[in-house]
């Protein structure tokens, strides 16, 4: 287990210097790595991924559960339908770049950093909206956000959590300078949070829940924050399939719905899937609105999170949100995608 300290510019800014290596590295080969598949319609293998693994993706885990996405992309020519889990958001960018993952499950702040370092990325759908909090340890004397000063917090550089991170010490008055901040993904994490190596972990369900149920870890009251969890589609790849691009918003939509109308059936498949105790996945549950659309104040939101991200130099250019990720039929306000 590796502990490495990040600043409010350092992580995010290291990880956007790797993706634009990675991404100049790649592009001669986008051409080679994409051509065959989507120039042959007829045999195209569909490229899903997720960015972690988080209850959020529910619709994601029934729909893969079902076969849905087999069933709806089968029509215009999908062979196959691949299905990766990155734990790290360098090298989802990697992939996205290389072309090598074609729709992509993730929160704001990824889809934001990706478009900002030349990703062809572009927001398509909403799985729900969910709350994301910080863990302490249950015998902590850590009461409140101010209490963090002086300790050891860590999160996964470059996710939504870290941009939550950063917004409730501002908003608590606390700087990123008075703690150190830890970039670890969430299964060192766990362990380090564990062990005592830190005591605090700001991360997303069902992370906490299992602390909380295991009586290991408490959430503080006043660190909480709302994730958007979205569903984007490669540019290139929707330009060659948009039938494929369209039935994969239809299938998220459908789960979306199926959910809704088995929510005890949709548990236990997630339960099943996460390889997690029912219990964690019912305490989770009510954290996530499943009627979530991708409407005018969700746009609104997650520019706000953009403007943050470059006003504080997290990112180097500035991403539109309505215009550089959303893209779909022409609705009241900004042109947004269909939803449930």
């Amino acid at each position: 287990m590796k502990l490495e300290k990040i600043g409010t510019k350092t992580a995010i800014t290291l990880m956007i210097a790797l993706s634009v290596v990675w991404l100049a590295a790649c592009n001669g080969a986008e051409t080679s790595t994409d051509t065959p598949a989507e120039a042959s319609p007829k045999s195209i293998a569909v490229r899903i991924g997720t960015m972690g693994d988080a209850v959020d993706y529910s619709p994601y885990m029934i729909a893969q559960a079902k076969g849905w996405f087999e069933e709806a992309f089968r029509p215009y020519g999908a062979s196959s339908v691949e299905y990766t889990s990155f734990q790290a958001l360098a090298a989802l960018n990697e992939a996205i770049g290389a072309g090598r993952v074609d729709i992509i499950f993730e929160a704001e702040p990824p889809a934001i950093i990706g478009r900002a370092v030349g990703n062809d990325l572009r927001v398509t759908g909403i799985s729900c909206s969910l709350t994301q909090e910080i863990l302490v340890r249950a015998d902590s004397q850590i009461r409140q956000t101010q209490d963090l000063r002086g300790t050891r917090l860590t999160v996964p550089a470059g996710t939504s959590s870290h941009y939550n991170v950063l917004a409730i010490l501002r908003e608590a008055g606390v700087s990123d300078a008075d703690l150190e901040i830890i970039d670890m993904n969430p299964p060192d994490a766990r362990v380090a949070f564990e062990t005592g190596a830190v005591e605090a972990w700001a991360i997303w369900p069902p992370w906490v829940e299992q602390q909380v149920v295991a009586e290991t870890g408490r959430v503080l009251p006043d660190a909480t924050a709302q994730i958007h969890s979205l569903m984007s589609i490669r540019g290139s790849f929707e330009d060659a399939n948009p039938e494929i691009a369209e039935a994969a918003l239809e299938v998220l939509n459908r789960a979306k719905e199926w959910i809704r109308a088995n929510p005890e059936e949709a548990q236990q498949i997630v339960a099943e899937t996460l390889k997690l105790d029912i219990e964690v996945i019912r305490l989770a549950w009510p954290k996530h609105d499943w009627t979530a659309v991708l409407d005018s104040g969700v746009v609104l939101d997650i520019q706000d999170k953009a403007d943050f991200l470059y006003d504080n130099g997290l990112i180097r250019n500035p991403v539109d949100v309505a215009n550089d990720l959303i893209y779909g039929e022409e609705e009241e306000e900004p042109e947004l995608r269909k939803a449930a």
